[in-house]
């Protein structure tokens, strides 16, 4: 597990709360990004018919909705950063103990940049190729 290590191996302490804000925030823009491709992805299995009923394009709307506040969180915590203090620090390793990702809390702890390929070997995988996709 991830424990707010450097790339080295040695305890990042006094990171400044700045660069923890930016990257809070680019990794909610990333999943903002992952929640319009999702929204782009049902959108076209409405207009082939796999979900039917107008009940089921009203719940739909909530993936809209996330994808929007995603975005909005991620510009909020982008002004917070940019006016904070470089002087603010904190010790990231016990908020990196909380992130059971081990690919999320290496970036948000600067163990790996968002650039990284992914660990392919992080989370769970669900295979969704034998459900039922029906109306």
């Amino acid at each position: 597990m991830n424990d707010g290590n450097r790339h080295d191996g040695s305890r990042r302490t006094g990171v400044p709360v700045q660069e923890i804000l930016t990257t809070v925030s680019e990794e909610m823009r990333m999943m903002s990004d992952t929640a319009s491709d999702l929204q782009d992805l049902i959108s076209n299995l409405v207009v082939a018919g796999a979900f039917g009923g107008s009940q089921s394009l009203y719940e739909l709307q909530s993936l809209d909705r996330l994808c929007q506040n995603l975005g909005a969180v991620a510009d909020f915590l982008a002004g917070v950063s940019k006016s904070s203090s470089l002087d603010w620090k904190v010790d990231i390793a016990d908020a990196a103990q909380a992130v059971k990702l081990a690919d999320l809390s290496d970036r948000l702890t600067g163990r790996q940049t968002p650039s990284d390929p992914p660990n392919e070997e992080t989370g769970e995988f669900d295979d969704f190729g034998n459900w039922p996709m029906t109306g």
